[in-house]
């Protein structure tokens, strides 16, 4: 009997791609009003590359929902200061999901779930299942997924996010970013780690300790400074873990059939 190909599951930070694509135009242009055709048309030719060239079974477009979500509710200050996306932008994406589904791409978004949280979701449920999957996406919050071998390629820079740029930018492996994260905290997204603990300090212990942990239950060191600030602050460095992980349990109500990639006619 012919053995089944591997299924391999593309999933598109629809946004991500989508305000990149939208930001560069609109620098280019020098203008601050929206090109919808333009930029229908350059993320069709994005669209177009990443199918050619990671050659899905199944293909996905995951949105964000209304940005009332359960980390907001943990933590109000979460993405406190994000720039809200253009209003002429997010009334065009109905528009820009009915022309993605034109070319097979068909769009997955919630209510109130952020499209981490999904995209988490769909890639942990086609690991289990030994399913591959390729999120693209310049994220680096995805790199979390990598332990359970999710591939992360990001489209702009066309390049492969494994463990060596990882090790090369934070000096720890895809297993330890969780940690890293909840000492160093995310500027972009507010959340806000240890006071007074970097990247370097953030290295120093993990590669010191291996996990926040082992370090928060060490013998308590005097001369270690560092140490002594991330285990006067555990609380704060739990918090922002929980805000950093991403939730990969969400009971999504599809099926991968659903997303099954056929060739437009």
């Amino acid at each position: 009997m012919k053995k089944q190909p591997t299924p391999h599951l593309v999933i598109v930070d629809a946004l991500n791609l989508i305000r990149r694509i939208d930001g560069a135009l609109r620098g280019f242009s020098g203008h601050q009003t929206l090109d919808i055709q333009q930029l229908i048309a350059m993320t069709e030719q994005a669209l177009g590359r990443i199918i050619r060239g990671h050659q899905p079974s199944h293909i996905i477009a995951v949105f964000d929902g209304d940005g009332n979500n359960w980390r907001k509710k943990l933590y109000p200050k979460y993405k406190e200061n994000r720039k809200p996306m253009a209003p002429d932008l997010a009334d065009q994406l109905p528009n820009i999901q009915q022309k993605w589904q034109l070319l097979g791409v068909k769009s997955l978004l919630t209510q109130h779930e952020e499209a981490d949280d999904l995209i988490a979701t769909l890639s942990t449920k086609m690991r289990a299942s030994a399913g591959k999957v390729t999120i693209i996406s310049t994220d680096q919050g995805f790199s979390q997924l990598i332990p359970i071998g999710v591939n992360i390629w990001d489209h702009f820079a066309s390049e492969w996010q494994g463990e060596e740029k990882i090790y090369q930018k934070f000096g720890i492996s895809s297993k330890q970013l969780l940690d890293y994260w909840s000492i160093v905290g995310q500027s972009g997204n507010k959340i806000p780690g240890v006071s007074g603990l970097g990247p370097k300090a953030a290295t120093a212990i993990l590669n010191q300790f291996g996990n926040l942990t082992t370090a928060f239950s060490a013998p308590s060191d005097p001369d270690n400074k560092q140490l002594v600030k991330l285990q006067n602050a555990q609380e704060q460095a739990r918090l922002s873990y929980s805000l950093v992980k991403l939730k990969a349990d969400i009971d999504l109500g599809i099926t991968l059939g659903q997303f099954r990639f056929k060739q437009p006619h």
